[in-house]
Formats: C-alpha cells, sequence, structure tokens
C-alpha cells in the first residue's frame, strides 16, 4: 500500500519548527504528492518531541517524512458474500490491495439473495453458513439478480419476517441477516447496497426513451422496481441493525451513462464491473470501513 507522505525543508529556529510540524501534520488532508521516500535524504519523524530531538543532529535540509498509519484492516480475514461481481474480484482484489486484508472470496454467479424454492441451495440465505467462522469482517453486497433475473422470488412485504418455507424477498433478507447476526455476533456484518442495475444483459432499471424522458423498469414476475428492492435490503438491515454502505445512492457508480457507449470507463457490460471500476468501489469503501473497524476493535 503506497503511504501518503509530506516534506518540510527545515530552515527555522526549533521551537518555531516544533510549532509549524504540529501544524501540518493535522492537515494530512491538504498533502500534495511529493517524491517516493527512497529518493531522498529523510528522517522519519512522528511527533514534536522527536523532531525536537533530531534537530540539532542533522543537517539543515534534511527532510523530514511524516508517515500515515496502514489501515487497519491490515492482515484481517474479511468474507466477501455476493454473486458474480463479487466473484468476478474486481472490487474484492482492490480492497484487498489497499488495505492488506486476506479476502476470501464467497461470490457465485448469478446466485439470489433470498431463496426462490426448497431446491435453491446457492442463495446467500444458505451459502453463508459455509463461511469461516473466524472472520473478523463480513461483506454482503447482493441483490442484483433478485431484480434482474425473471425466475425470482416472490418480492412479499416486511411483516413475512424470518418464517420457515416462506420464499419471498423480504423473508429472505430477514432469513439471511438474522442468520449472519447470530452466526458473527461479535464482528462487523456489513450490508453493501448493490450499485446501480442499468444493464445491458437482464431487466433494465431504467430506460431511457427516444425524447429522453426516463422510464422505471420493473421485475417481469414482481413488477417490483429496483429502487424497492434496495430499500427493501436497507428496511431489514435496519430492522436488525446492521452497518450499511449506501454503494446505490453514493458510489459514483451508475452504468446508465455507458449502456452502449465505445469506451467504458468502469463497467465491462452495462452491469459487471471492470478493474477501474473495481477500484473505484474500494477506495470509495475504504475510509467508512477504517471507521467500522474502529468501533468494533482496538487501534
Amino acid at each position: 500500500m503506497r503511504k501518503l507522505i509530506f516534506f518540510v525543508f527545515v530552515c527555522l529556529c526549533p521551537s518555531l519548527w516544533a510549532q509549524q510540524y504540529a501544524t501540518i501534520l493535522y492537515r494530512q488532508s491538504e498533502v500534495p504528492r511529493a517524491m517516493p521516500v527512497s529518493e531522498i535524504d529523510s528522517v522519519v519523524v512522528r511527533d514534536v518531541a522527536e523532531v525536537d530531538a533530531t534537530y540539532f543532529a542533522t543537517a539543515k535540509d534534511t527532510v523530514y517524512v511524516a508517515q500515515v498509519r496502514e489501515s487497519h484492516w491490515k492482515g484481517k480475514k474479511i468474507g466477501f458474500l455476493g454473486d458474480s461481481i463479487t466473484q468476478n474480484a474486481e472490487y474484492v482484489n482492490s480492497y484487498a490491495n489497499l488495505t492488506g486484508c486476506t479476502a476470501l472470496n464467497y461470490g457465485v454467479s448469478a446466485t439470489h439473495m433470498a431463496r426462490r424454492n426448497s431446491n435453491d441451495t446457492n442463495a446467500f440465505e444458505r451459502r453463508y453458513t459455509s463461511m469461516l467462522k473466524s472472520l473478523d469482517m463480513v461483506i454482503v453486497f447482493g441483490g442484483t439478480n433478485d431484480f434482474g433475473h425473471t425466475d425470482t422470488a416472490d418480492f412479499g412485504e416486511f411483516s413475512d419476517g424470518a418464517k420457515t418455507g416462506k420464499y419471498t424477498f423480504y423473508a429472505g433478507l430477514h432469513r439471511l441477516f438474522q442468520g449472519l447476526r447470530t452466526r458473527y455476533p461479535k464482528i462487523p456484518v456489513v450490508i453493501m447496497l448493490p450499485i446501480h442495475h442499468g444493464t445491458e444483459i437482464d431487466q433494465k432499471e431504467y430506460i431511457v426513451n427516444s425524447d429522453k424522458s426516463i422510464t422505471e423498469g420493473t421485475n417481469a414476475k414482481t413488477g417490483k422496481t429496483f429502487r424497492e428492492y434496495v430499500n427493501a435490503i436497507r428496511e431489514v438491515a435496519a430492522y436488525y441493525s446492521l452497518i450499511v454502505l449506501d454503494a446505490y445512492s453514493y458510489s459514483g457508480l451508475t452504468p446508465m451513462t455507458e449502456i452502449g457507449a465505445d469506451n467504458r470507463m468502469f463497467f465491462r457490460d452495462g452491469l459487471h464491473l471492470n478493474a477501474a471500476g473495481g477500484e473505484r468501489l474500494a477506495r470509495w469503501m475504504y475510509p467508512q470501513l477504517e471507521a467500522v473497524y474502529e468501533m468494533y476493535y482496538d487501534f
């Protein structure tokens, strides 16, 4: 992982230098890109007292470098439960590269969050039980196939709860989230809302008409829009007080702007992320999940 650095050429008296060093240290978000540390004569310092101690022992043109700490998740085990967007691993690998975590990929292509019938053994609500128990965090990222496929569960309603044998989207969400709460009571379980569907492959989330007006698509079986699927995930996650990352609204990833484009920025096909899209999503996740770590673990 690249470390953020800043450098200051020392030309001040010790006390004034220490004061300015402390000021700059708390403004790391404004730091410009600097040359690699390996290419400069540097002394790594971590606090004002250390600056004072090293000032007289070093040349006046020494470059001082402050390094930002590594990700909290370095070396931690994170389970990613999802569909093909997870299985393809663009965002999973990017997040692992950014943090140094050990990523366990539990993505299976074409799977749904909720079981469609008693024979559906690949739905998230069944597969979570095969995940390693000794994880440090679980991230669930799905819902796009529940909307996009015609062979899907009935939509149902929130009051379905986790009732056994009830094959609706709502009931499947209840069973999944309740089960994750029970299996992982002491670690963060993060529900990441799906990115926009907007696809060229399955049911379209939105249809842009010839006059530029927009029609919202609906699932052929349930008659529900993708927004309604996303809101159901949010609603049931809130009931179990699980952490929600709203990639649908705030990740900056929307395939609708790339439909039919020759030069795609973030998507392969109007649905699945490419390498650049995976990195964009991972970078969006990064600061939020650092805060999640601090909710659960010492640092």
